[in-house]
């Protein structure tokens, strides 16, 4: 009997074990992978293949198509490329400095678009996985004031992908001086064209969906992406409007805003607008550090904004890339349903995803697979997201502050996004 009692004891200690063992895997399973610094060739690549990069951004450097650099290139959550190039800041309004600012590896950028995707987009499917949010909902539902003009039926999912009938853009600063005006200013607006029938690329689809976020959040946005993504990330070096004391830690970007100006006095380039640029007081004529080069975000939003004001490193974009990766988990912090990330970067209307850029092979190169997706900024910014290869490769660049060409354009960085690109899949063992 003694011996039948000791026996069950013994199989009860082991199950118990066996139990907590399986337990203890489980909770291994759920941590989403951390990123560490790893030897190319522990992760499968060609180290010499993979210095090519190296060699393809000092040429466009040496071209100008950019005076600085930082990429950092991720697979299996091991960082097997992390590198500063070139100038973070060389000219100042044009003329040459005696001591250009060199880049370094923690350089934060303005991010430009790419807002839209690491920024807004986030909060989005942060909503989304708690249930608060759903992408059918119309935006009227959370901002009764919007439905006006025939956008009454508008709906997330719209505005996500670009169908929105909302204008691409307008200079909102020339009629508005905050975020409360800039939301009535849009909600005065009247369709371009159909909802749904065509997608245009819509920085005011954006915009929109920052005042949606606030809207359901009781929050402003930066606030918002704060306290929900980037603080439980512990991405300490990403925020909106930068304050003045980290301006010798930000790339610097254009000289004034002769672009935006350009926009609204040349009817030939590429926007048409009715407006004269005499009517804005406001115009910068100093070199921008710190400061959002879009100025929708900067004048209208006083920096703040769902299309455009996003400041980072690569290596805390990579953090949230890794994320992405990960399911939505990064160690033990959990940011949002895989289900979510899987809808969100998935084809939804002609071609592309919620937020997300599908198969654009532009600066995306020519090796990715069918499930990749990213982003680019204005000021020469690309990330590029591929879960087949639970790889990412992040591309940030200061092109703005060589100066814009005689045409009032800038340098494209695309190019040179591409041939990273190549580079690292054709480095690929």
């Amino acid at each position: 009997m003694k011996r039948l009692k000791l026996l069950l004891i013994v199989l009860a200690l082991v199950l118990s074990s066996a139990v907590f063992s399986g337990n203890m895997v489980n909770a291994k399973e759920k941590s989403g992978q951390k990123l560490s610094h790893a030897h190319p060739k522990t992760a499968g690549f060609d180290p010499e293949k993979l210095k090519g990069i190296d060699k393809a951004i000092t040429g466009a450097i040496e071209d100008g198509v950019t005076p600085g650099a930082v990429v950092l290139v991720a697979k299996d959550g091991k960082i097997v490329k992390e590198e500063a190039y070139g100038y973070a800041q060389k000219y100042d309004m044009g003329e040459l400095l005696s001591n250009p600012r060199k880049m370094k590896k923690k350089t934060i950028f303005d991010l430009a678009s790419v807002t839209k995707v690491l920024g807004t987009t986030q909060g989005i499917m942060k909503l989304v996985s708690d249930g608060e949010l759903s992408v059918n909902d119309k935006v009227s539902k959370y901002i009764p004031e919007f439905a006006q003009h025939g956008k009454e039926n508008i709906t997330v999912a719209d505005l996500l992908t670009h169908t929105s009938g909302l204008t691409p853009w307008k200079p909102t600063y020339l009629y508005a001086d905050n975020s409360e005006e800039v939301l009535n200013y849009i909600n005065q607006l009247p369709l371009e064209y159909p909802t749904g029938t065509d997608r245009r690329y819509s920085d005011f689809s954006f915009m929109i969906l920052g005042f949606l976020i606030e809207e359901i959040s009781g929050l402003k946005l930066d606030k918002f992406l704060e306290e929900n993504i980037y603080k439980p990330l512990k991405m300490q070096d990403t925020m909106f409007a930068p304050p003045d004391h980290l301006k010798q830690k930000i790339a610097a970007t254009s000289w004034g805003n002769p672009y935006e100006y350009k926009m609204i006095d040349d009817p030939n380039f590429g926007y048409y607008v009715e407006e004269s640029p005499d009517m804005f007081k406001y115009w910068r004529n100093y070199t921008l550090v710190g400061e959002v080069n879009d100025g929708n975000s900067f004048y209208g939003n006083k920096g703040i904004a769902g299309h455009a004001g996003l400041f980072s490193t690569a290596r805390d974009l990579a953090v949230l890339g890794q994320t992405m990766l990960n399911g939505g988990t990064y160690g033990k912090t959990i940011m949002y349903d895989k289900e979510v990330i899987d809808i969100f970067t998935s084809p939804q209307r002609f071609g592309q995803g919620y937020g997300w850029e599908l198969d654009k092979s532009w600066y995306m190169g020519d090796h990715y697979s069918d499930i990749a997706f990213g982003h680019t900024g204005f000021t020469g910014t690309q990330v590029i997201i591929d879960p087949e290869e639970n790889l990412q490769i992040i591309l940030l660049t200061n092109k703005q502050n060589n100066g814009p060409l005689p045409s009032g354009s800038y340098r494209s960085t695309g190019a040179l996004s591409k041939e990273v690109a190549n580079i690292v899949y054709e480095s690929l063992n």
